[in-house]
């Protein structure tokens, strides 16, 4: 019996996985397409300033939810692999409305201090309009990301995939065929697309809600705000690393230099296409097998986590980094010149690879306050090497930046993992790996 259930529990993750990747690899005509209209329309100088916003809006987007999506996919997965759907109605109405709140004062406050920040810390003063153009879409931004929270909670990937990441773009790619980009225009479109993602995945919520159950009560309200914080503490680093670097180049050096460091980071997260795909399809399954109290299972959701970013990221990591300058130069004139640090950025990735899933399997096995120190220590890793190497080696500083900041992560809940679960996730896959041998 315990051989059939494991079989019919590895059938299940793959299907899940297929879903997963198949809506994740939407990505790369859609938000790589996003990417390449932004850095061909606009050129390498253009594209560095719109970065420069897209990287203060991503920011200001991340202090909008406080990983109260994260919050939610667990608790929601939770409730709802303990036949509680009221429970799970609940804490999803609390999360919509926390967030909404959230995202309104961090769009007021981006307004107010786009003009300072644009005079006195970027030293553009150009850029204070869009920077306030860009404040306007914080709010559908961060419904759209809590709307996929939830949706991942209720196991309904597909769909999390699709507001989570692939759908704004697309709409983005489409409307661009017809719209003359500038700098401004750019920042409007970008409005208008995320405002239609936030709807779309409001409208698809509320069609998979469970539904009541009229004799069962509510149970007691989930602390979502706090458990957010913890589980935002790994969102933070993310935002940093797709934030801060681009930031930091455009303190210190041109919006040139800005403009390749940027596409060349965008072309290296092909790679987290996959690794963050089956990191967001693992951690609902994570909390529900600690809430079956499940040890094998989470071990062993941990080894095909990373079975397969192993088996579908080599070949694409490979050709990336061969590749680096001539497909770099794909986007445009001056673009080949961030080769080098393309393939430095392959090197974070590499090392992120090996720890995926890692942060999430703490996070949503109650170990949140761990996770949250390995994600401050990063976060502290990252600013004294941006601060360190950026002013020295440029956009190759930046991208040596991010990877010490992958290896302080990836070492970090390895370690932790080990002391608290009892097992290394590449280890397990390193045994599973010789007994098939």
């Amino acid at each position: 019996m315990g051989i059939v259930a494991s079989l019919r529990a590895r059938e299940d993750f793959l299907k899940a996985a297929f879903v997963t990747l198949g809506s994740r690899f939407l990505d790369l005509p859609s938000r790589y397409g996003f990417h390449l209209i932004v850095a061909f329309r606009l050129g390498v100088l253009d594209a560095g300033l719109f970065y420069i916003v897209f990287s203060v809006l991503t920011l200001a987007a991340g202090g909008g939810r406080l990983g109260i999506d994260r919050a939610l996919t667990r608790e929601v997965a939770r409730a709802m692999a303990q036949d509680a759907p009221n429970d799970a109605r609940a804490i999803i109405a609390d999360g919509v409305r926390t967030v909404l709140l959230l995202c309104i004062g961090a769009t007021i406050l981006m307004l107010m201090i786009a003009d300072p920040v644009a005079h006195h810390l970027i030293g553009n003063p150009a850029l204070a309009r869009p920077l306030m153009i860009g404040a306007l879409s914080i709010p559908p931004l961060c419904i759209s990301v809590v709307a996929g929270g939830a949706l991942l909670g209720l196991m309904r990937v597909g769909y999390s995939q699709a507001i989570y990441s692939w759908l704004w773009p697309a709409i983005y790619c489409l409307c661009a065929l017809v719209v003359p980009l500038t700098v401004t225009s750019a920042l409007w479109l970008l409005l208008a697309a995320t405002s239609i993602n936030a709807l779309i995945g409001l409208l698809l919520l509320f069609w998979i809600l469970p539904k009541r159950d009229a004799a069962a009560p509510v149970g007691q309200k989930v602390p979502l705000f706090g458990l957010g914080w913890s589980l935002f503490t790994s969102e933070i680093v993310q935002l940093l690393l797709s934030s801060a670097p681009a930031l930091a180049l455009g303190i210190v050096t041109s919006a040139r230099e800005v403009g390749y460091f940027a596409l060349a980071w965008r072309v290296a997260l092909i790679l987290n296409l996959v690794s963050s795909a089956v990191a967001s399809m693992v951690s609902p399954r994570f909390a529900r097998a600690h809430a079956q109290g499940n040890h094998e299972e989470l071990q062993a959701i941990s080894v095909q986590a990373l079975g397969i970013v192993f088996a579908l990221g080599i070949v694409p990591l490979l050709i990336l980094t061969f590749g680096a300058r001539p497909i770099l130069e794909l986007f445009g004139s001056g673009y080949g010149d961030g080769a080098t640090t393309l393939r430095i950025l392959l090197l974070g990735q590499c090392i992120a690879m090996l720890s995926t899933g890692a942060p999430e399997l703490l996070g949503m096995t109650g170990h949140g306050s761990v996770l949250r120190r390995i994600n401050l220590a990063a976060a502290l890793c990252l600013g004294l090497s941006l601060a360190a190497l950026t002013p020295w080696l440029g956009a190759n500083g930046a991208a040596l930046a991010t990877v010490s900041t992958a290896a302080a992560i990836g070492i970090g809940a390895m370690m932790a993992i080990h002391r608290y679960l009892g097992f290394v996730p590449l280890g397990a896959l390193r045994s599973a790996l010789c007994r098939r041998g």
